[in-house]
C-alpha cells in the first residue's frame, strides 16, 4: 500500500486544483446584459430601459419606492379621506400596481409624498402615469371642455334658459381657445388629471401664462 502513496498525493492536488477553479468561477463577475438592461451598459444616449438608472455607464435598478403607501396616497387624492373601505381598495390596488409596473423608485416616491394633486405626481414618476405623458395634443381640447363642462355644470343646475344658453357659448370659446391658441401641455395635463377634484383644478390656473388668459378673456368678451 506504501507504494500507492503518490496516487493519493495526486488525487489530493486534483481536488485542490478542481476547487481553485470552481471558487474563481463563484467570483468571477456576472456577465453584462445587453444595452440598456439591468447590469448591461447605458444606452448610447445615456438613458437605460423603463426603472433603470445610468450610473458610470451601467444600467442599475434604484431601491423601489413603497408602493403600496402611494396608492394609499393618490386613492385619498382621488376620493379623499373618508371613503368607504369597499370604494378605496380597488383605487388603492390600481395605483399600488401601477406603480410596480413602473418600477418606481424610492426617490420618485419621496418626491411623490409631498405630492397633493395627481399631476404633482406625475411630474415625479411620469412613467405611472401614461395617459398623462401623452396628453397635450389638439385632441385633449373636447375632453378638457368636457371635464370643465362637468365641474362648472354642478353650480348651473336650475339656471334659467339664457344663462344656460350662454354657458354652453362659453365652454365652446373655452374649446376653441384651448385649440387655436394652443394652451400649453402642462396646463392640460393638469387638467386632465385633477378629474372631478375642485381644489386640484384651481390648481391648475397657475400653469396657464397671463397671455393665454387675456386671450381667453379677449374671446369671451366677443362672445358677449
Amino acid at each position: 500500500m506504501i507504494g500507492f502513496r503518490w496516487l493519493w498525493v495526486v488525487a489530493i492536488v486534483l481536488v485542490a486544483g478542481a476547487c481553485q477553479r470552481d471558487k474563481a468561477d463563484a467570483t468571477a463577475a456576472p456577465e453584462r446584459g445587453s444595452p440598456g438592461k439591468e447590469r448591461g451598459d447605458c444606452k448610447p444616449n445615456k438613458v437605460c430601459d423603463p426603472g433603470l438608472l445610468c450610473l458610470s455607464n451601467l444600467c442599475v435598478r434604484p431601491p423601489p419606492a413603497d408602493c403600496k403607501a402611494i396608492g394609499e396616497q393618490l386613492a385619498s387624492i382621488d376620493l379623499g379621506n373618508y371613503a368607504e373601505a369597499e370604494t378605496r381598495a380597488p383605487v388603492v390596488a390600481k395605483y399600488t400596481a401601477a406603480c410596480e409596473k413602473a418600477y418606481v423608485s424610492k426617490e420618485q416616491g419621496d418626491c411623490m409624498e409631498k405630492a397633493t394633486d395627481k399631476w404633482s405626481a406625475s411630474q415625479c414618476a411620469p412613467d405611472m402615469f401614461p395617459e398623462l405623458k401623452t396628453a397635450g395634443g389638439a385632441g385633449d381640447c373636447a375632453t378638457i371642455a368636457n371635464r370643465i363642462r362637468a365641474q362648472m355644470g354642478k353650480q348651473m343646475s336650475g339656471a334659467d334658459p339664457q344663462t344656460a344658453q350662454l354657458f354652453t357659448k362659453m365652454m365652446t370659446v373655452i374649446q376653441t381657445s384651448c385649440e387655436q391658441d394652443k394652451w400649453p401641455g402642462p396646463f392640460k395635463q393638469c387638467v386632465l388629471a385633477a378629474g372631478d377634484n375642485q381644489d386640484s383644478m384651481n390648481k391648475c390656473n397657475g400653469l396657464m401664462p397671463a397671455e393665454m388668459q387675456q386671450k381667453m378673456t379677449e374671446r369671451m368678451s366677443k362672445m358677449m
